[in-house]
C-alpha cells in the first residue's frame, strides 16, 4: 500500500467565490498572479478569518491539449498495474512545507492507506519537495505505521534553482509559466524559502569542487557576495526576513535529525541534467569618469550561471543527502524523468519522450512488495563535474 506525496505545483490550487476558480493548473498568468501571498506567507483570509485559497486534488496530468505532462500518471499507472493501491496527498504547496494542514494531509493519506492494507505498515513515496513534506511528518511522528519512505528527486540539502526563482524567476520548465510573475509571486512563499540550501549545502559542494573554491549558492561581486554568510545577509536585506529564518529553521530540522531506524529509507537520485549550482552577479562595467553604467539589457542576462551535475532542479549531493542512512540509487534520469523513466529528445522540432532502460519502477515495486532489492551502487565521483555558462 502506497501514500504518494507529491512535489512542488503538484496539488490543485482553487479561490473560493461563488464559483470557486481553479488557479492552479491552468493557462492564464492572470490567475497563477492570485495565488501569490502576503509578508506573512499566507493567503488573503474572509470575514471568518478562513483562507480564501485552497488545495484541490493530486494532478496527475495537466495540458493535455498542448501535449500534457503525463509523468505522474506514467509512474502510478505503474504502481496500480503491479496491483498496488495508492493513496494521494494534496497539500498546498505555497505554504510551509510543516503547515499543520499539511501534516494532517499526510496523517490522513496514511490511515486511508492502512485501511487498506488492514493494519499492515505502508510505504510513503514522494517526489521533489513531497520529500521534504514526509520526511518532516516521520521526524515529528517516529511511531508512524511507515515501514519504508522511498524518496525521488527530494531536495533533501536544498536547491540553489529555490534562489534563482527569488533572484530571476524560474518556471521550473513549465512553459506556461512566466518567470516575472513567479519570482514576484515567490518572494513571500515560505515554502521556497525552505527550499534555499544550507550551510550544509555549501560545505558539501566545498569539499566537491575544491579547486574552485565554492563558498555559497549567490555569488555577487557587485555588492561583495563571496561567502555563505553574506548570502544570508543579502536575503535578510533583500527579500522576505522572516520567511527566511523560519526556512533555515526548517532546514535544520530536515538535516539534523533522523528517522526511526525501524523506517527503511531509499533516495531515487537522477544525474542526466545540467543543475545550477551557483548564481553568479558580476560587476558592472565603469565609464571614464568611474560611474557604473547602468544595465540595458533584460534581467536574466545580468547573471551568469555555474552548473553542475544532477536532475535539473536538484543536484545530486542535495538528493543523496550526502550520509549513510539510506539506500541511494542513482539514475541517468531527468527530474520528471524519475518517475516516468523516460527521457525527451527533441525529433524534427517536436519533443518525444522514449523510454529509458533503467530499473526504477521494478525496483520500486519490489520495495513495496518486501521482495530482496539489489544493493545500490556507488555513485563514481568523476560524474560530479562543473562548468560556467553564461
Amino acid at each position: 500500500m502506497v501514500v504518494f506525496v507529491p512535489g512542488f505545483l503538484g496539488t490543485e490550487i482553487y479561490e473560493k467565490g461563488i464559483i470557486d476558480i481553479k488557479l492552479w493548473p491552468v493557462i492564464d498568468p492572470l490567475l497563477h498572479r492570485r495565488m501569490a501571498l502576503n509578508a506573512n506567507g499566507e493567503p488573503d483570509t474572509d470575514f471568518h478569518g478562513n483562507y480564501t485559497t485552497y488545495p484541490g486534488e493530486v494532478f496527475e496530468t495537466y495540458w493535455p491539449f498542448l501535449g500534457g505532462h503525463n509523468q505522474t500518471k506514467i509512474f502510478l499507472d505503474k504502481l496500480r498495474d503491479a496491483g498496488i493501491n495508492v493513496v494521494k496527498v494534496p497539500y498546498d504547496w505555497r505554504l510551509d512545507f510543516s503547515y499543520k494542514n499539511t501534516m494532517k494531509a499526510v496523517e490522513d493519506g496514511i490511515d486511508s492507506a492502512l485501511a487498506y492494507s488492514k493494519g499492515k505498515p505502508v510505504t510513503i513515496i514522494a517526489h521533489s519537495a513531497g520529500g521534504l513534506v514526509a520526511r518532516y511528518y516521520l521526524l515529528k511522528n517516529p511511531d508512524a505505521p511507515v515501514a519504508n519512505f522511498i524518496n525521488i528527486g527530494t531536495p533533501n540539502l536544498g536547491t540553489p534553482r529555490a534562489m534563482k526563482s527569488l533572484v530571476m524567476g524560474d518556471n521550473l520548465g513549465v512553459p506556461i509559466l512566466v518567470n516575472g510573475i513567479c519570482k514576484k509571486m515567490v518572494r513571500n512563499m515560505l515554502s521556497v524559502y525552505q527550499l534555499l540550501p544550507g550551510e550544509t549545502f555549501v560545505n558539501v559542494y566545498n569539499e566537491i569542487y575544491k579547486d574552485f573554491n565554492y563558498t555559497t549558492f549567490y555569488y555577487d561581486e557587485y555588492n561583495s557576495i563571496t561567502d555563505y554568510n553574506a548570502t544570508k545577509k543579502y536575503i535578510e536585506d533583500n527579500y522576505n526576513a522572516d520567511l527566511f529564518r523560519q526556512g533555515m529553521l526548517f532546514r535544520s530540522e530536515i538535516e539534523n535529525n533522523k528517522l526511526n531506524a525501524s523506517i527503511n529509507e531509499y533516495r531515487f537520485v537522477g544525474y542526466r541534467r545540467s543543475n545550477i549550482m551557483q548564481i553568479i552577479r558580476e560587476k558592472r562595467e565603469k565609464d571614464e569618469k568611474g560611474s557604473i553604467v547602468p544595465f540595458k539589457i533584460k534581467e536574466e542576462d545580468k547573471y551568469k550561471m555555474l552548473f553542475g551535475i544532477g536532475d535539473g532542479v536538484v543536484p545530486i549531493k542535495s538528493a543523496d543527502m550526502n550520509d549513510d542512512n539510506a539506500k541511494v540509487y542513482y539514475f541517468d534520469l531527468s527530474h520528471m524523468g524519475l518517475l516516468s523513466n523516460s527521457v525527451v529528445r527533441r525529433l524534427e522540432g517536436r519533443a518525444v519522450r522514449k523510454r529509458n532502460y533503467t530499473k526504477i519502477h521494478d525496483l520500486i515495486i519490489d520495495i513495496v512488495k518486501g521482495r530482496e532489492v539489489e544493493s545500490p551502487e556507488k555513485f563514481l565521483p568523476f560524474n560530479v563535474n562543473i562548468s560556467q555558462l553564461n
